[in-house]
């Protein structure tokens, strides 16, 4: 860059007052990041002469860098020069005795500590404010709000149109592998329309095309881009979702379903239209979305999707789902300020979701006590009527520059004191929630024993299943905590002591592993509305980690219970 970085902010010097310690540098703190600023940072660190660094990083004493550096992440240790400018973001800053920058330092999203008096040739400037990021491809770009990859490009006058290929969700044991394809097309400029036509091929019904078998996502969607951001969108459905998505990624319990055998998810098939806007800014932390659904939801058949082990084990069964016609209606309100959404080490993460049924006609439909089909318990209806709410809050909170402490509290379930369809239920238990226990043990009996229903899969000869009567509690809580620390691990690369560090190669002074240890506690509990007798008892497990980027190797032990026992599991995302 030909202007230096913290030099467009010098004008803000004059409303604060700093004093220049002995070096003669002169110190800026803000709490707000101005949007100038955070566009001239994401130049720096698109422009091929930075030198980057990523993580936890350190020049070591001997090391010199002939240029600007900049590093996303953090923190930083600085015992060696600097000829030029530095910029961290999202990282803490820490100076050593002989660290030396003769340029500026700027810190956005981080804390700067060490021997200052004579570190720092320029100017010291410290923003409070995380900056939202992405990074593909070697190129960094502002984040925009909501959005979990780069920013859309701003097209020709025509806008753009593409074939898109793409996972409809996870591989599980209804679909097997849920593929989306088909056209989609955007508008240019700031106020841009988006057509999806997908239709959605489910691996487990073969090479044939089956209209009963396929799925289908068309969507129109209107984005009004101002001082306050709005979509208008609409959708026509059929889709096999999730019944919740609380505990381990999609990518994981795909994973876990096609090496292991192991399906973390239960489901339920919805087919219908649905209408929402959102509101939010870019450089807002806050949005909201209100979204009106009429649907048909049915219960989804277990199939045969073939696996690498245990091929020829039967599937855990489905829980059944109140079937028929439902009218929705949802807000959803979002906050999220963490400093890196994919590695927070600091900020909140709040959502809040509240669901009313405002019409329509669900019932349970009969199920067989016997396999044989005998011993019928009689279909029953399910009140329409309903309020239900999800609440997800999480701080994340870096105590020192080399550790966390991270708290989590999530309440699911109903807000009227009626019961809720099963489809709408929360259950809790196993590796991405209370991992001292088996998969689902907070379910309020629901998976106490199994019962039987006439319904036919994919390809399935036997049109008899055994299903659960119900998914979980209509009312369930859990807490955890998480205490991260971060262990120093570097290979040294290039160490020469009579060696020149100016040399382009010498300026990579170690290799950062980022590996960390964890010990945490979870807590959780279950209510049903229908019968107290079905309430759960406090589960609470504690347990150690040891994570090697996001490849986590965890230990958890259950606190409740006769037979208790260590269990070992991989995740390769964080906790949370």
């Amino acid at each position: 860059m030909n202007q230096r970085l913290p030099l467009a902010v010098l004008s803000l010097t004059v409303f604060f007052s700093a004093t220049p310690p002995a070096g003669g540098q002169q110190r800026i703190e803000e709490m707000d990041l101005p949007r100038s600023v955070a566009e001239e940072v994401i130049a720096y660190f698109n422009d091929p002469s930075t030198v980057r660094f990523s993580g936890r990083s350190t020049l070591p004493a001997e090391g010199a860098i002939l240029g600007n550096v900049g590093v996303l992440g953090g923190p930083f240790v600085v015992a060696g020069e600097i000829r030029g400018d530095l910029v961290v973001v999202n990282g803490d800053v820490i100076f050593l005795a002989q660290a030396r920058v003769t340029g500026d330092v700027t810190i956005i999203g981080g804390e700067v500590t060490g021997t200052l008096d004579s570190s720092v040739g320029g100017t010291l400037a410290v923003y409070g404010e995380s900056l939202r990021y992405a990074e593909r491809e070697g190129e960094v770009r502002l984040r925009p709000f909501g959005s979990r990859g780069l920013q859309t490009p701003r097209w020709a006058t025509l806008g753009q149109s593409r074939f898109l290929v793409r996972t409809g969700g996870s591989y599980n044991r209804v679909e097997g592998f849920p593929i989306m394809l088909g056209p989609v097309w955007e508008s240019p400029g700031p106020n841009r329309f988006r057509a999806d036509a997908l239709a959605v091929w489910r691996s487990e019904s073969g090479i044939r095309v089956d209209d009963d078998e396929l799925g289908y996502f068309l969507r129109a969607q209107q984005s009004i881009a101002g001082r306050l951001e709005v979509t208008l969108g609409a959708t026509y459905h059929s889709l096999v979702e999730p019944i919740s998505r609380v505990g381990l990624t999609s990518i994981e319990s795909s994973l876990s379903t096609f090496f292991a055998h192991k399906d973390y998810r239960d489901y339920v098939e919805r087919w219908g239209w649905s209408a929402y806007l959102t509101l939010g800014r870019e450089e807002s932390p806050l949005g909201f979305t209100v979204e009106y659904r009429d649907e048909k939801h049915a219960f989804a058949p277990v199939s045969s999707p073939w696996t690498l082990r245990r091929n020829d084990d039967p599937w855990r069964p489905q829980p059944m789902v109140a079937e028929g016609d439902i009218r929705t209606l949802s807000g959803t309100l979002l906050w999220d300020d963490r400093n890196d959404p994919d590695h927070p080490s600091d900020g909140w993460f709040a959502e809040a979701s509240v669901i009313r049924g405002v019409d329509g006609s669900l019932a349970i439909p009969g199920l067989y006590e016997e396999r044989s089909l005998s011993g019928l318990v009689p279909s029953s209806l399910v009140e329409s009527n309903f309020t239900t709410g999800l609440v997800d809050l999480r701080r994340y909170n870096r105590v020192s520059p080399d550790a966390e402490f991270v708290v989590r509290a999530v309440y699911g379930g109903s807000l009227d004191g009626k019961p809720v369809p099963p489809q709408y239920q929360h259950a809790f238990g196993g590796e991405g929630t209370l991992p001292g226990y088996g998969l689902f043990s907070l379910d309020c009996g629901a998976r106490s024993r199994p019962y039987y229903v006439e319904r036919v899969a994919f390809d399935a000869q036997d049109g008899v299943q055994p299903v659960f009567a119900h998914y979980g509690c209509d009312r369930a809580a859990l807490f955890q905590a998480e205490y991260r620390g971060h262990l120093s691990f570097n290979i040294d690369l290039g160490s020469d002591e009579s060696g020149d560090w100016e040399d382009e190669w010498l300026w990579y002074p170690s290799i950062d592993m980022s590996p960390s240890w964890i010990v945490f506690f979870d807590a959780g509990r279950g209510w049903s509305e229908s019968d107290p007798l079905l309430d759960t008892d406090t589960f609470a497990d504690v347990g150690v980690g040891f994570n090697l980027g996001d490849l986590g190797l965890y230990w958890a032990y259950p606190l409740e219970g006769r037979n208790r026992s260590v269990n070992f599991f991989i995740r390769l995302q964080r906790r949370f």
